[in-house]
């Protein structure tokens, strides 16, 4: 399993230890993670819409530059995930929009031929590694700790191009998460957006009430964690206090977990080693119990 890595810019500026956890657990399932110096922004697929030419060409340039190493290309973002294959579906398909994206792409030296896959290390994990394998590896089994699973949305829509779940009542995360041992708990927000887009395009407001109803749903469902496989998703909810609980009565006190640490401390890392210092949201008593658990 050799992929080409497509960091994308968040996670390097902004999340560097979600980017040091995925380099550091994915070979040991097998995942060999080819590094590319040349890739760019994916682009954004909110503030740069990958449906317009420009953006695709974008997209499409990325692609080509996997083309050229005989790669298909993992992400570790659902947005990335969703710019690259979109356009990946998109260019295929229509062959006058393919040939005007490469009319662009000549002054780059490169050409979109569609020949190479996108993935998010989500679907990695559960199309080519496999639950019985992660299973297999699990040295500190997660049990007794309660995980709420945000999806994400990105990675959902158009389901019938990004391949991953059921938009409507998703189940992949869950099932990574039992693999660990741990517990998926039920909550009705479940697939509720993060609020991402509202508070980056100016309704912070709007996303507060949102992210209100989020942690609301988890508190009821006496989750120990929240965990996503989106690093936008991850920053929401992380800097969640700053548009719900930021000088209010209520403290929200559920930390966010990406599940690659999830799976590192299952595979045996500490909780130093998942970096969770950097973390804005933390709660000693949850910590402490996580702490007993991979003892």
């Amino acid at each position: 399993m050799k992929y080409a890595l497509f960091l994308g810019c968040f996670i390097p500026v902004r999340l560097p230890h979600l980017e040091l956890i995925a380099r550091d657990v994915l070979p040991e399932l097998g995942i060999e993670l080819v590094e590319i110096n040349d890739f760019t922004c994916c682009p954004e697929p909110v503030g740069f819409l990958a449906d317009n030419i420009t953006g695709l060409a974008i997209s499409a340039r990325n692609i080509s530059i996997a083309e050229e190493k005989g790669l298909n290309i993992i992400t570790l973002c659902n947005g990335c995930t969703y710019s690259l294959k979109k356009a990946n579906h998109v260019l295929k398909e229509n062959s006058v929009l393919r040939g005007k994206v490469n009319e662009i792409l000549e002054q780059t030296n490169h050409v979109f031929s569609g020949n190479v896959r996108v993935k998010h290390f989500a679907q990695v994990l559960l199309d080519e590694v496999g639950i019985n394998l992660i299973k297999s590896k699990v040295k500190k089994p997660l049990n007794n700790i309660k995980i709420a699973c945000h999806t994400g949305c990105h990675i959902l829509n158009p389901s019938n191009v990004m391949g991953f779940d059921n938009p409507l009542d998703p189940t992949n995360l869950d099932r990574l998460v039992e693999a660990l041992g741990a517990q998926p708990v039920y909550w009705d927000k479940k697939t509720v957006c993060c609020g991402w887009t509202l508070t980056n395009y100016g309704q912070r407001e709007s996303a507060g009430r949102l992210l209100e109803e989020k942690f609301n749903s988890i508190s009821r469902a006496k989750a120990d964690f929240l965990t996503v496989i989106c690093p936008q998703c991850f920053n929401q909810f992380d800097r969640s206090y700053l548009y719900t609980s930021h000088g209010k009565k209520n403290e929200w006190k559920t930390p966010t977990l990406f599940y690659l640490q999830l799976l590192a401390l299952a595979l045996g890392r500490s909780i130093e080693d998942i970096k969770l210092s950097m973390h804005r949201i933390r709660n000693a008593i949850l910590e402490d119990k996580l702490r007993r658990v991979i003892s």
